[in-house]
């Protein structure tokens, strides 16, 4: 195994088997999970990366590509490996793992030593609220301040939230800026000198025998009519290159033009310097303003979280104090999808990075990152594809390989991005070959994209799929924006009727259609408005005026039951209207969800993955499908209406500028700037496309706008080629499987382990951390209350948060609510004593009672379970509990029941 090596995996390669094998391998060497932190970019992602290690260790020998892969990385032979499956996959179930994704990660090093920052451990993470925060801002300002705020949007012809637009924009790049003070009269003073030699020109001009267009270039009589009379002049070299002057120019004409020249270069670059340090004067303001009303609120967004460590490690903590103090010292690095890591994640792992690649010669130490260039689409988030070769340029031991075999495609799918993608000049691509027999590719001219019915083809080629046997499950649809999604969604639910249809988008919880219903029937209850009546029934498609018949008290009633009840009585309950009930928790009455709701930053619900799937490329990103429908950009890219341009230089910030109309023309640093930038844009979009060609399996439509394509920029053509795919779908017989008698190793005194076989067939890593979180915010109850529950959830959260995702921890909390909303149990604990995770010893035997409850001179046992088998080893567990308090207490009034915490209720098992 190669100690330090970058991956360039291509679509399909097999980047997850890469990773799965390396981390394997590293056991096999030893190494202990939690010293093996291993970094991915989504929850589903880091949730996969750890099933999917688990599950290969649990079937090690039966998949011989990952055994013949593990054989050679690791230089052990077959038997070798076979006889340390057992002590690897013990080592993985009872170690804590070290997967999480990066934010996840950064995250908990914040929550270790915010301490440091005067920052409270238990913050939340959630968007700004840009309206109350500028506000709250412009009021904390003096006078004078406020008046510079005002002159700046005056100056700029600005809109008041485009300035906090950039104020953001400023925080994600977290870099520091030196500002220069410039009084605005010299700018006043520069256009004078600028216009002492534009009237020399025009005087000159006029008096000469130069034709009426040349003279009516020259017709200005202030500076902003010589910017527009002069806009395609005064961008020459030389007066001889304008057609108008070039008859009458001489030595002097051109003196006058070059002096002109020189002082409208002088005037752009103080105009552009001026409106820069206004700008970072003005945000510097802001920065610390927010600083403080942040802690106040106790709350950060995902950004300030990697913005606040970086400084930990840059000025207030030693970096290797932090990373020492961290729950694991780590010895092996590895990061899946390192083109999307941005400057500032990589200044925050580069320290371990380092460690691992300088350090002690004899230590095992080991660095592995993977990813694809030609899949870095999420620059506009902050993802910097440079960074993949810079690291390894920067670290000579880290050596690069790439991956040319796509075991995702069909030949005629690979063989046609080849075509596309190879003809592109400086764009880093390697021919890929396909182990994948056959296939098909057609491109479709679509001229009804740019019509009033864009997606009738798209709903024909579906309806001839099905028609000659393609499963609905196995089509995926691929669009540029979440409103084509939409739209899309809409349009073929009418045509479709009988067939499922289902999208996978990022949208606002609020901005679901249902969820939207609920919010605007309960704002007109609390505000007695129509308006929000209208809304709600133009929602729901009923008729205007029509009488909204809802009866609740808003005041005395549960905030849950309110919404509740109005969507029921609407009849729109769904699974986003049931997460809009479970994030009521988030307002303290009714009061605060009317005037807060808006603000709520929760994405819709969308857990079915079946029937024919809708969704943006970005989302597809990672995903594969048996056939694939590609659409143009229906509308146009919106143009870049950015006011801040930021040059690197590799990964250091070269330059800022702040973007003004023809800057590009009298400044040259901004111009290579601009044009850097239009490269990269320009390699987004063919980044974007690469990534959408590529999820097909088996079958590729495109559909192709004749004008103004996207697909213009690979030089797209309609054709077809290979034949269709269609899967059979066979029922097949589950073979018979002979009972095999398995003895586990007795590795300790524990209880006696319950067999193998009778484990839940549904039993996996994610339901291991599901019940050892929900035992631990049982644990952490100092009493069986709401109260006690919504403290215990924070910490468990903090705990477990990177192993298990937001919806598992709702989860968790409704169970456990259910269990007090259970009259039995909280009557036999009500005006008791009781231990939580009691540990007892009997027959030489250490048992954990979950909760041992003292009451009357009686003894309570409750074991918790989340499993919804209720298993006969689970009566004998609470059975010898029984006899082992009967033994020590010498009590003779012992019950014991099993606490079954299913999602609907709370069961009571008596033993």
């Amino acid at each position: 195994m190669k100690n330090y090596l970058a991956l360039k995996a291509s679509a399909g390669s097999g980047k997850t088997f890469a990773l799965t094998v390396r981390y394997i391998t590293l056991l096999l060497f030893d190494a202990k999970p939690n010293e093996i932190l291993t970094l991915t970019f989504t929850n589903k992602a880091a949730n996969e990366m750890s099933e999917r290690i688990y599950h290969t260790l649990l079937s090690l020998g039966d998949d011989e590509a990952y055994l013949n892969a593990i054989i050679e990385q690791s230089g052990k032979s077959k038997s070798e490996i076979l006889s340390l499956k057992p002590k690897l996959l013990n080592t993985y179930l009872n170690s804590e793992l070290a997967i999480y994704t990066i934010d996840k990660f950064i995250n908990k090093i914040l929550r270790e030593f915010c301490g440091y920052l005067g920052i409270n451990d238990d913050f939340d993470i959630k968007e700004d609220n840009t309206d109350e925060l500028s506000l709250k801002f412009l009021q904390s300002l003096d006078l004078k301040s406020f008046d510079r705020f005002v002159e700046f949007f005056l100056y700029e012809n600005k809109k008041f939230n485009s300035l906090f637009d950039m104020f953001k924009n400023l925080i994600e790049h977290n870099e520091t800026f030196q500002t220069i003070e410039i009084e605005q009269g010299l700018i006043d003073v520069q256009k004078e000198q600028v216009l002492k030699y534009a009237f020399k020109m025009k005087e000159f001009i006029v008096n000469s025998n130069a034709s009426n267009s040349g003279k009516n270039s020259v017709e200005f009589d202030d500076f902003e009519t010589l910017l527009k009379k002069g806009k395609t002049w005064l961008t020459k070299e030389s007066v001889y290159d304008f057609s108008y002057f070039k008859k009458v120019a001489n030595e002097t004409l051109e003196s006058y033009f070059q002096a002109l020249k020189i002082e409208l270069k002088n005037y752009y670059k103080l105009r552009s310097t001026y409106s820069l340090n206004h700008l970072l004067e003005l945000y510097q303001r802001f920065y610390e303003f927010r600083k403080g009303y942040l802690k106040n609120k106790n709350y950060l967004e995902f950004n300030d979280i990697s913005n606040l460590v970086y400084e930990l490690l840059g000025h207030t903590i030693d970096k290797d104090f932090l990373y020492f103090r961290l729950d694991s010292k780590f010895s092996h690095l590895l990061i899946d999808e390192f083109q999307d890591t941005s400057l500032l994640q990589y200044r925050i792992l580069e320290p371990i990075i380092q460690e691992i690649v300088s350090g002690d010669v004899g230590e095992f130490k080991t660095f592995f990152y993977v990813g694809d260039t030609k899949q870095s689409i999420y620059r506009f988030r902050g993802g910097k594809r440079e960074l993949f070769d810079y690291v390894s340029t920067q670290n000579s031991l880290v050596e690069v390989e790439a991956l040319h075999t796509n075991y995702r495609s069909c030949e005629t799918i690979v063989n046609y991005v080849n075509e596309l993608f190879l003809q592109l000049p400086n764009y880093e691509y390697y021919e890929q070959h396909s182990i994948k027999k056959g296939g098909f590719v057609k491109v479709l001219e679509d001229e009804a994209l740019q019509e009033e019915e864009p997606f009738k083809n798209v709903a024909k080629i579906i309806a001839e799929l099905l028609k000659q046997g393609v499963h609905p499950n196995d089509i995926a649809v691929l669009t540029y924006t979440n409103s084509d999604v939409l739209a899309l969604y809409t349009y073929l639910t009418q045509k479709f009727t009988e067939i499922k249809i289902t999208t996978e988008m990022t949208s606002r919880l609020i901005n679901q259609e249902n969820v939207k219903a609920v919010i605007n029937a309960i704002k007109y209850l609390y505000f007695n408005e129509e308006i929000y009546k209208e809304n709600c029934h133009a929602i729901l498609g009923l008729p205007p005026l029509k009488p909204m018949n809802l009866n609740i008290d808003l005041i005395h009633n549960n905030l849950r039951h309110i919404v509740k009840y109005v969507a029921t009585q609407l009849d729109v309950m769904d699974e986003n209207v049931i997460k809009l009930i479970e994030l009521c928790g988030h307002y303290e009455h009714i009061v605060d969800f009317v005037y807060e709701i808006d603000h709520l930053d929760a994405t819709m619900v969308n857990k079915e993955q079946s029937g024919i799937q809708i969704l943006t490329i970005f989302k597809s990103k990672g995903l594969e499908f048996d056939t694939v429908l590609l659409l143009d950009r229906v509308k146009r890219k919106n143009s870049d209406k950015s006011t801040l341009l930021f040059e690197y230089d590799e990964v250091n910030l070269k330059n800022v500028y702040y973007k003004i109309a023809s800057l590009e023309e009298h400044d040259e640093h901004y111009k290579e700037a601009l044009e850097k930038e239009k490269r990269l844009s320009f390699e987004d979009e063919i980044n974007i496309l690469y990534v959408a060609l590529t999820r097909a399996k088996h079958n590729l439509f495109v559909f192709k706008k004749p004008k103004s394509s996207v697909f213009d920029l690979l030089n797209m053509q309609p054709m077809s080629k290979g034949n269709l795919v269609i899967k059979e779908i066979k029922a097949t017989q589950a073979p018979k499987i002979q009972k095999v008698n398995y003895i586990p190793l007795q590795l300790g005194k524990q209880e006696a382990p319950i067999a193998q076989n009778k484990k839940s067939e549904h039993y996996s890593l994610h339901s291991k951390y599901f019940g050892l979180a929900t035992h631990y915010c049982l644990e952490m109850m100092h009493e069986f209350s709401l109260t006690s529950l919504s403290h215990a959830m924070q910490v468990t959260k903090s705990q477990y948060g990177n192993y298990l995702n937001s919806t598992d921890f709702v989860q968790i909390e409704q169970r456990i609510q259910k269990l007090l909303e259970n009259d039995l149990f909280m009557d036999m604990v009500k005006e008791s004593n009781f231990s939580k995770e009691q540990a007892i010893v009997y027959k030489d035997e250490v048992k954990i009672i979950d909760l041992l409850v003292e009451k009357e001179e009686a003894y309570i046992i409750f074991d918790y379970k989340t499993t919804k088998d209720e298993l006969h080893e689970h009566v004998q567990q609470v059975t010898q509990y029984k006899k082992a308090i009967q033994n020590i207490t010498q009590c003779s009034s012992i019950k014991g029941y099993i606490l079954y915490l299913n999602e609907t209720d709370t069961k009571v098992k008596a033993v």
